[in-house]
């Protein structure tokens, strides 16, 4: 019996490492096989990506890092930060710009493609990859949605045996094996807890970083090591970089614990097998090397803003949302403080006695704020207006009576007719406006002044450091004016 009882186990555990050597090799094998397939085909591996390096903005404006060429792009969004991604072509020439509805742009030598999907509706698209075999004659490559859905484009053949979540959009980022080719295309998806999900037939990982909330950000695979396992590095939010399956430690030059801040990560095509390295991308456009990758300059930064939208590389792609709460940044000009609703000074704070927070329903609370800013009363801010309860009802809304500012009196017009906003704004009135949003619901801004005939000065409480911005254009939070509320 004592015979019996240990044996079992043992044989038993034994059993499990050899079927994960044998589907470790299987899979090691196929990446080779597929490798040796790509190179019948005529396709060359990426090039050294130190050269071909690239930030992408939430704008659409691709720039270059270190020493790699500029390169053109199709498009930009200058009122909108709905670019999300950015992948390049294996040999850095081009590739595409996606935007959150799933649109697909050119860049530099990419000729026009349709990604096949499109949601008006829905920003849902969270990131693109070229196919190992993509080139612009043949611009190969596959989108991942939100919920973890992966569309191909361009002639890329469909993908089999992907994890979905729907409704939850926790897909983070995704790969493709470096031996994929257009017969047998394989790869992983990364959900937001740290998990990766094997597909096409990838042989699953093993000792991957996982977390119980939305921590993980960015995933990259190691080539040219001769192993039983499939070996690479997730990154979390604060920049730290996770081996699975055994992959070698690695150090990363910059870490913020406990901060959303590290966007995207690449890794250096041109490493030694022993010795992997790349670099990771920083919400605001630092470039911050990590292994043996060299050190190299982003091109252009956005200090304390979250603008930095993917980091890509010849052959590799990388993509980000914005974070829902900023980073605290007092500002302001001539006409007085700038206060966003999602500053992380006061995003949390309860509004009254709402189970509300300001970063949800204070808009209309930091564009009065603001007004009294610009009045001389500096020590009023969101999370001082927010903390009167009986300014609110136990919705959140607030009461007209909330919106006299000592000593000036204060006009609310429902249905304003434009010309009546406008002499008010013309005579030096700050003028905050309630509108009907396209999409449901409302928003609040100030207008601060005139901007031509036809246009005004705004304070947007809502976009980042939305300071002096013209009221007009593509804006998601602009709608027709439903009221009007003018301070003498």
């Amino acid at each position: 019996m004592l015979v019996r009882g240990w044996k079992l186990p043992f044989v038993f555990g034994l059993t499990i490492i050899v079927a994960l050597l044998i589907n470790s090799t299987g899979a090691q094998d196929g990446a080779t096989l597929g490798m040796i397939k790509n190179a019948a085909l005529g396709v060359r591996p990426p090039v050294d990506n130190q050269n071909h390096l690239y930030v992408l903005d939430g704008w659409g404006g691709v720039h270059p890092v270190g020493a790699s060429p500029a390169l053109s792009s199709s498009t930009s969004w200058p009122t909108k930060d709905i670019a999300y991604s950015l992948a390049l072509f294996p040999d850095g020439t081009g590739g595409y710009v996606m935007d959150g509805w799933g649109g697909l742009h050119p860049v530099g030598s990419a000729h026009p493609v349709d990604s096949g999907v499109y949601w008006p509706g829905w920003i849902g698209a969270r990131e693109i990859v070229m196919a190992p075999w993509s080139s612009s004659a043949n611009p190969a490559g596959y989108l991942l949605d939100a919920d973890g859905g992966i569309h191909p484009f361009g002639g890329a053949p469909a993908i089999a045996g992907n994890s979905t979540w729907p409704g939850e959009g926790v897909a983070r980022a995704f790969v493709l094996t470096p031996g994929s080719t257009p017969a047998h295309v394989a790869g992983y998806t990364l959900e937001g807890d740290g998990g990766v999900h094997p597909f096409g037939g990838a042989a699953p990982v093993i000792g991957n970083a996982r977390w119980p909330t939305d921590i993980a950000r960015g995933i990259v695979l190691l080539s040219g090591r001769r192993t039983f396992f499939v070996q690479g590095y997730t990154l979390d939010y604060s920049g730290a970089i996770h081996p699975f399956g055994g992959a070698p430690a690695v150090t990363p030059s910059a870490q913020w614990p406990g901060q959303d801040m590290a966007d995207s990560m690449v890794s250096w095509t041109a490493a030694a097998a022993g010795s992997p390295g790349g670099w990771v991308l920083d919400r605001h456009g630092e470039v911050h090397v990590w292994g043996s990758a060299p050190a190299l300059a982003a091109s252009q930064t956005w200090p304390e803003w979250d603008i930095a939208r993917g980091l890509a590389g010849a052959g590799s792609g990388g993509g980000s949302t914005e974070r829902l709460i900023l980073e605290a940044r007092p500002s302001g000009d001539g006409w007085g403080s700038y206060y966003n609703q999602r500053d992380a000074r006061w995003a949390s704070a309860q509004v009254g006695g709402a189970t509300y927070p300001v970063w949800m329903i204070g808009c209309l609370i930091s564009d009065l704020a603001m007004v009294y800013a610009h009045f001389g009363y500096k020590s009023v801010t969101p999370a001082t207006i927010a903390a009167r309860s009986g300014w609110f009802d136990l919705h959140g809304a607030m009461f007209n009576s909330a919106l006299n500012v000592p000593g000036h009196t204060t006009v609310i017009v429902r249905d304003p007719d434009l010309s009546w906003i406008r002499a008010h704004v013309a005579a030096g009135h700050p003028v905050i406006v309630g509108m009907n949003l396209p999409t449901g619901g409302t928003h609040f801004v100030t207008l601060t002044g005139l901007n031509g005939a036809s246009d005004f000065w705004t304070n947007d409480p809502w976009e980042q450091n939305a300071m002096h911005v013209p009221f007009s254009g593509d804006w998601f939070d602009r709608g027709p004016i439903y009221e009007a509320v003018a301070f003498l």
